[in-house]
């Protein structure tokens, strides 16, 4: 796949191990908790996000996690 949103499908698709063809069972919840787990990981320092803060990453982890998990 060349073009950007086949990349991008074929990246969803390997980064949730579903097949392309079962792409559609990626959800948003699902989506929502990848993106919690990579602030955890930022806020371990087993990633750098140097755009933000700390104190900025911990609470968007905190509000995503209220609104996600909760």
């Amino acid at each position: 796949m060349w073009s950007p949103i086949g990349l991008n499908a074929h990246y969803c698709a390997a980064l949730f191990d579903v097949s392309i063809r079962n792409i559609v069972a990626i959800t948003k919840r699902m989506a929502w908790i990848e993106a919690i787990s990579e602030l955890w990981c930022v806020q371990h320092h087993y990633m750098n996000l140097d755009m933000f803060s700390m104190a900025y990453v911990a609470d968007m982890t905190e509000t995503l996690y209220n609104l996600v998990l909760l």
